[in-house]
């Protein structure tokens, strides 16, 4: 849970104006509009989009062979796909239009961990399946965690990973302990067995400059850090949603300028992101004011505010709004 979450947990619990008090006189500090602004920064979710010359190969893998639940879709362009409780992977079609992002061609900086007590099942299956298996896993022995990676139709990198209780875990094992797992999608026609589930993902991002990214990802996103890895660190985001940040040439990826991916936050009021955002030196937004995202008919689904981290990594906050095409992924962040 991020720090803006529990912010405004504790603000609502107050009177709302006038201060925290047990009686009617005012503690030392009263709420302000400020901080009723701040505790509005939510993040309810966490997204990567990713983007795929050959489309249809991306949605039968994560669909029918991941198993994966579509909970959002615009037709032929992209669709959402529900991995753990509030994470999710879009895939976008990458169709020559020019109306996604970004382009296939570019590198895949970015590794999706997709966590689960369940790696030798996982194994098993992947194997079953032919997957393109990068790495097999060893065993756990007195290591913090292990796992394998599968490389995507797209070139993608997932990361099946398990984390133990370890010194190293100390603060992420209870999220995990208390994280449900999502399994496979019962209508989605699935080879996937319905007894393997994920119970969260991190978002490994890759930057030059270490620092400057924990500043950012810290300072100005709210995020905290629960683990201290040698090459790499943890930040919380949404209930079972991680950012990792790497260091640059000790990861899977080298940090690049260019990347074809999305680092996508889901949230209550994408306003109150745009108004924190719109004047931070560390993000430079790619629209002057709120991106609304409309369906073919003309009827706005998504606010959304769009922009780089310090390291041109896309960042993409949404709001979906009360929309009946929006129902699938609100009930899935728990705003139905």
């Amino acid at each position: 849970m991020g720090t803006f979450f529990r912010r405004m947990l504790i603000i609502l619990s107050c009177v709302f104006i006038t201060g925290c008090s047990d009686n009617d006189t005012s503690n030392d500090k009263s709420v302000t509009m400020d901080d009723v602004r701040e505790a509005t920064r939510d993040i309810i979710g966490n997204n990567a989009f990713l983007y795929y010359k050959n489309y249809d190969e991306a949605v039968k893998f994560y669909g029918k062979i991941m198993g994966l639940k579509n909970v959002f879709e615009f037709p032929g362009f992209a669709i959402i796909y529900q991995t753990s409780p509030t994470t999710f992977i879009t895939l976008v079609n990458d169709d020559g239009s020019g109306r996604g992002m970004h382009s296939a061609d570019e590198p895949k900086t970015i590794a999706i961990a997709l966590l689960t007590d369940q790696i030798d099942g996982w194994y098993q299956y992947a194997q079953s399946r032919n997957l393109n298996i990068k790495s097999p896993p060893k065993p756990l022995g007195d290591s913090p965690h292990n796992g394998f990676l599968v490389t995507d139709p797209g070139g993608y990198i997932l990361e099946f990973e398990h984390f133990a209780p370890h010194e190293e875990n100390v603060k992420f094992m209870p999220l995990l302990e208390a994280s449900e797992n999502i399994f496979a999608d019962p209508y989605a026609q699935s080879s996937r067995p319905m007894d393997l589930g994920f119970k969260g993902s991190i978002y490994w991002l890759y930057h030059k400059d270490a620092k400057e990214a924990a500043d950012f990802y810290h300072d100005v996103m709210g995020l905290e850090k629960i683990v201290e890895q040698p090459y790499s660190d943890i930040y919380t985001s949404s209930r079972t949603g991680y950012i990792g940040l790497v260091l640059d040439g000790r990861g899977i990826h080298n940090a690049t300028h260019e990347k074809a991916v999305n680092v996508g936050f889901l949230t209550s009021s994408a306003k109150a992101w745009y108004d924190h955002l719109k004047n931070e030196p560390t993000f430079k937004l790619r629209t002057k004011d709120l991106f609304h995202e409309a369906d073919e008919d003309g009827n706005v689904l998504i606010d959304i505010v769009i922009g780089y981290d310090p390291d041109n990594y896309y960042i993409e906050i949404d709001q979906f709004l009360d929309e009946e095409a929006n129902k699938a992924i609100r009930a899935a962040v728990g705003q139905e």
